[in-house]
């Protein structure tokens, strides 16, 4: 799993990426993968701090994937922040006393 830290610093890389840039739809696509990268990082450090709350999004990314309702891109972000969830939840179980 990419750590908190790790997302962050992806996120500002592209965010800094974006004034090297002239073409606009180049800026656009690394505008909102920073932007997808910033919010699973929230995610996680949310999720982190309440393990009820990180049952509750594992649920709610499984029933967004068998909605059928997203489209690739979509797909692509929540099936990125259930894994990151299943590993964060996988690793609490093995620290708890």
């Amino acid at each position: 799993m990419t750590s908190i830290e790790e997302l962050r610093a992806e996120a500002r890389r592209l965010t800094q990426a974006v004034n090297a840039v002239s073409d606009p739809r180049t800026k656009e696509e690394l505008a909102a993968r920073a932007l997808e990268l910033s919010q699973r990082a929230e995610a996680l450090e949310r999720a982190m701090a309440d393990p009820w709350l990180l049952r509750a999004n594992i649920n709610r990314y499984r029933s967004l994937l068998g909605s059928g309702t997203l489209s690739d891109d979509q797909t692509r972000v929540v099936q990125e922040m259930l894994a990151d969830a299943e590993r964060l939840l996988g690793n609490s179980k093995k620290q708890a006393p």
